[in-house]
C-alpha cells in the first residue's frame, strides 16, 4: 500500500497516476448518453419556455452574478426583468433586431466647439444624459473627473478625460459652484431632478448590496435622517448658486426626459445649436437605455421615508428655488425644458390666497 507521505514526498507523479483505476470506456459513454437524453427530455417538456415563465420559476433574490457574488442592487423598470440580465447590477441595452438604428460610437469634434457645461447634483442622472447627448449628436461628452469605470467603457472612453472644446458638453457634479470653472464656459445645462428621488438615489448608492427584502431597512436608521438634513441644505445651495450664474442657462428636468423624451431632445439640441434630423431623435429613442442604468427595487414610497420635518424641509427648499428660477426667467438668457418649478410657485401662490381669504 502506498502511503500519503510517500506519494507527497518520494513517489513521482507517474507512479501516483498508475495507482488510480481508470473508468471503463463503456461506462463513460453511458453517462454521456444519459446526460444528452435528459437535455432532450427537458427541451421537449419546456417547448413553451418564455421570459415570463423564467421569472416565475427563478426567484430573483437567489440569482447571483457570473462572478459568484450577489448583485449590488436591484430595481424594477418598464424593461422586462430577464433573469440572466438581473445577474448584473446594470441593465444591458438591447436594440430590436428589426431596427435599422445602431448604437453610436461618439467621436471628438474638429474644430473646437463652444464650451458647454453639464451641471448636476450627484444622483441626478448625468451619466444617462451624457449618453443621450452622444446618441443624439454623435459627439463625445467629457468630464474632468476621469472616472475609471466610464473610461473603460465603449460609450465614454473617447471623451471621459477630455476637458476642452473637442467634446460637446463637459460634465461636472461637484457639490459647490466654482467661479473659475464657470468662467470657462459659454453655456450651462443644469440638470434638475426631483429632490426626493435625488437624495434617495445618493443614499442608496452608499449602501450597496441590499436586495428587495431589506430595501426599507437602510432608511430606518438615524444616519438617514442626518443625511437628508445635511444634503437638503447642500442641494438647495448648489442649485441656488448655479441658477444665479451669469451665463445662458438651460434648466433640464430629468422627469421630462422620462415622460417626453422626443420633445425634450429637440429643446436640448436647439440650446446646443446642433442640427438634428428626425432619424437622429428616433434612433436616440431606440438606444436611450444606455449601459449604466442601475437596478434598484424600491418597495417603499418617498412619503414613507421622508417623514415629518424631512418632507417639509425639502419642500421649502424647492419652493425657494422656484422663486429664484422665476427671477431668472424674467432676467432672460434662461430656458426650461418643462414647468416643474413654475407649477410649484403657482401652487404656493394659490395656497397663500386661500389662507388670506379665510
Amino acid at each position: 500500500m502506498i502511503k500519503y507521505e510517500d506519494i507527497k514526498y518520494h513517489v513521482p507523479n507517474k507512479v501516483m497516476f498508475k495507482s488510480c483505476r481508470r473508468l471503463p470506456k463503456g461506462l463513460v459513454l453511458l453517462l454521456i448518453a444519459g446526460c444528452i437524453a435528459m437535455v432532450i427530455v427537458f427541451l421537449k417538456s419546456h417547448s413553451g419556455l418564455t421570459k415570463q415563465s423564467l421569472i416565475k420559476t427563478i426567484p430573483t433574490q437567489h440569482v447571483r452574478s457570473f462572478t459568484g457574488r450577489k448583485p449590488k442592487v436591484y430595481r424594477t423598470s418598464d424593461v422586462d426583468m430577464d433573469p440572466l440580465r438581473i445577474a448584473s447590477p446594470y441593465y444591458k441595452m438591447r436594440i430590436p433586431k428589426n431596427s435599422t438604428c445602431k448604437e453610436r460610437r461618439p467621436v471628438l469634434h474638429k474644430p473646437d466647439l463652444p464650451l458647454t457645461a453639464l451641471i448636476s447634483y450627484p444622483g441626478s442622472g448625468s451619466t444617462w444624459v451624457r449618453h443621450l447627448i452622444q446618441q443624439l449628436t454623435g459627439i463625445a461628452t467629457g468630464s474632468p473627473s476621469c472616472r475609471k469605470k466610464l473610461k473603460n467603457s465603449k460609450s465614454f472612453s473617447v471623451g471621459e478625460c477630455v476637458n476642452n472644446g473637442k467634446v460637446i458638453v463637459i460634465n461636472s457634479n461637484d457639490r459647490y459652484r466654482h467661479k473659475k470653472f464657470e468662467k470657462r464656459f459659454d453655456k450651462l445645462i443644469i440638470l434638475y431632478r426631483d429632490p426626493f428621488d435625488t437624495l434617495r438615489s445618493v443614499y442608496s448608492s452608499k449602501h450597496p448590496g441590499h436586495s428587495e427584502s431589506v430595501d426599507s431597512e437602510i432608511f430606518n436608521v438615524r444616519g438617514w435622517y442626518e443625511f437628508v438634513r445635511d444634503h437638503t441644505t447642500l442641494w438647495e445651495r448648489y442649485y441656488t448658486e448655479w441658477l444665479e450664474a451669469e451665463r445662458p442657462v438651460f434648466l433640464l428636468y430629468y422627469e421630462d426626459l422620462k415622460t417626453n423624451l422626443p420633445a425634450t431632445l429637440k429643446k436640448l439640441a436647439h440650446f446646443l445649436e446642433w442640427r438634428v434630423h428626425k432619424k437622429d431623435i428616433d434612433c436616440t429613442l431606440v438606444t436611450s437605455e444606455g449601459h449604466f442604468h442601475r437596478r434598484h427595487v424600491h418597495n417603499i414610497t418617498n412619503s414613507e421615508i421622508f417623514v415629518g420635518k424631512l418632507w417639509h424641509k425639502l419642500e421649502d427648499a424647492e419652493l425657494n428655488l422656484a422663486e429664484i428660477a422665476s427671477e431668472r426667467r424674467k432676467a432672460g438668457n434662461y430656458v426650461e425644458s418643462g414647468t416643474r418649478l413654475k407649477n410649484i410657485l403657482e401652487k404656493a401662490d394659490e395656497e397663500d390666497k386661500e389662507d388670506t381669504s379665510l
